[in-house]
């Protein structure tokens, strides 16, 4: 009995032609690339979780502060309606229960916004275009809205409306550094690859 195998000698298994699969198939899915992003739109990524997580902290302020003062503005609303039409029957507790369901369905809206909102950030992270056009949109009204808070700081009063207004202004600093570092020139480089892609 001959000992003559050798490891060439074997057959070896037919290698996947990839370059013929990728001309009949096209290039896989952009969403199945995990293409690292650059450093802005990283630091731009959190810098947007830093908006979202404001933008929370003030819903909740803004409900605790209407909540605590509700008697006053039923009233008002009751007074307002009867100044407008005084034949319409609006008492002070049917008031203020309008005025609940509506900081509920303000509660419910600002959550699924945010949750809207983190959803266009991870599309901004893949590289979409769209998604950075909405976020810049929406950065640059939170930094506009900032704006009045700036030179109005503490003009109001009361604790809670102070912190409201540190609470907006960190918000418009935050979203224009995202602003910026999402338009770069890494960044344009990076989304302008991920469109072509």
């Amino acid at each position: 009995m001959s000992n003559n195998w050798h490891p060439e000698n074997e057959q070896q298994p037919p290698q996947p032609d990839w370059e013929r699969w990728e001309a009949e198939h096209g290039p896989p899915p952009l969403h199945q690339v995990d293409r690292p992003a650059p450093v802005d739109v990283e630091t731009a990524r959190h810098l947007l979780w830093g908006v979202a997580g404001l933008g929370l902290l003030s819903l909740l302020m803004t409900l605790i502060m209407v909540n605590g003062e509700r008697t006053v503005f039923a009233q008002q609303l009751v007074d307002d309606i009867k100044a407008q039409d005084p034949s319409l029957p609006l008492t002070l507790d049917s008031a203020e229960t309008y005025l609940t369901v509506a900081l509920v369905m303000m509660a419910l809206f600002g959550i699924g916004f945010a949750a809207l909102f983190t959803y266009w950030v991870q599309k901004m992270r893949m590289g979409r275009l769209w998604a950075r056009a909405v976020l810049t949109m929406i950065g640059t009204v939170t930094v506009v809205l900032a704006i009045p808070q700036l030179f109005g700081f503490g003009v109001d009063g009361g604790a809670l409306q102070i912190v409201m207004s540190v609470v907006s202004i960190l918000q418009g600093v935050l979203a224009a550094g995202a602003n910026y570092l999402l338009h770069r020139k890494e960044s344009n480089a990076y989304f302008l690859a991920s469109r072509k892609a």
